[in-house]
């Protein structure tokens, strides 16, 4: 049997197909969680964020046109949520630190059939990462985790935040180039200890 595309899917939930939402909730629901959950102060904001997201999906589901990817319409929603809860909160991104354990360190690398001594190496490399991000701008960090996390490609990123390609290149690059950086300087202080 033949995968319909996401957005056949959506356009025949709009018609009634209950079973076509339940086939996308199922392809976009961990990588939509995890969009909010490395942007979001704590999980109950991520989570709060993700089922608002999903809400309004439901409610625009006769309206749906499938004038661009599902997925660029998807994270579309989830991309106006999140500015609208920073507007309401009056909050920029606050991430994790050292001491939080929001994120499952699988949720950055697959922890199969791993020695005791690389698993534990990944792990720090995971907690390095997650202060990392935390201390990208929002615009960066968004444009990074969409690319690095949901696999967007840059026109699609442009799309989502309404910016040119170009911006959104260097917001990567950028992005990048503080992680590199970041991760050089938490390794060589965990070295020096």
């Amino acid at each position: 049997m033949t995968e319909l595309a996401d957005e056949q899917l959506m356009l025949s939930y709009g018609q009634g197909d209950v079973q076509a939402f339940s086939q996308l909730y199922t392809r976009h629901k961990n990588s939509l969680y995890r969009y909010f959950l490395r942007q979001c102060a704590t999980p109950q904001v991520a989570e709060e964020l993700y089922q608002e997201v999903w809400n309004k999906l439901i409610k625009a589901r006769s309206q749906y046109q499938a004038s661009a990817k599902f997925t660029t319409w998807l994270y579309r929603i989830a991309h106006n949520e999140l500015i609208d809860h920073y507007r309401r909160t009056g909050t920029q991104s606050k991430w994790l630190d050292d001491d939080n354990q929001y994120l499952e360190t699988a949720d950055f690398a697959d922890h199969n059939s791993q020695s005791a001594a690389e698993k534990l190496e990944q792990d720090q490399q995971a907690a390095q990462l997650k202060v990392c991000l935390a201390q990208l701008p929002r615009e960066q960090k968004e444009a990074f985790l969409l690319k690095h996390e949901a696999g967007f490609t840059l026109k699609e990123i442009a799309e989502l935040a309404v910016e040119t390609t170009e911006n959104i290149k260097s917001r990567i690059r950028y992005a990048q180039a503080k992680l590199k950086q970041c991760i050089k300087y938490k390794l060589e202080t965990s070295n020096e200890r």
